[in-house]
């Protein structure tokens, strides 16, 4: 199997903050079912998520996200094969989005939480990585 990770971003459409728990349960069973693990950032306004798994499933796994209303302008950062998962002991890490970092995400971006106008692929999984401690 070849490992792929899948970096994108996209304006949140028509959810609140009560709706993320429900997406994030859901998320857990379908990623733990297809053996995808990733990281999920969620400001109110914008999704910025991490997918790792088999190209084949995580491929998949956007198809249905890009088909989702409750995203809009889905934008595509990143989709390369790796050799080793960032967030293989998570479903689905999620730091919260009442606990963002702001010296965190600071650290990358000099205009606050906007994914799209973030950082290199690289430096997003370090960033996702740092908050989800």
């Amino acid at each position: 199997m070849t490992l792929a990770r899948l970096i994108y971003c996209s304006t949140v459409n028509g959810i609140g903050n009560k709706d993320i728990e429900a997406i994030l349960e859901k998320s857990i069973v379908n990623n733990t079912l297809d053996n995808i693990t990733g990281s999920l950032i969620y400001d109110g306004k914008h999704f910025l998520q991490c997918l790792e798994g088999g190209r084949k499933s995580v491929t998949a796994r956007f198809k249905v996200i890009l088909q989702d209303s409750r995203h809009k302008d889905v934008e595509l950062i990143d989709f390369s094969p790796i050799k080793m998962r960032h967030f293989a002991h998570w479903a689905m890490a999620y730091p919260g989005s009442s606990t963002l970092d702001s010296k965190i995400i600071s650290t990358y971006t000099a205009d606050g939480f906007n994914p799209r106008y973030m950082m290199f692929p690289d430096a997003i999984i370090d960033m996702m990585w740092r908050l989800s401690q």
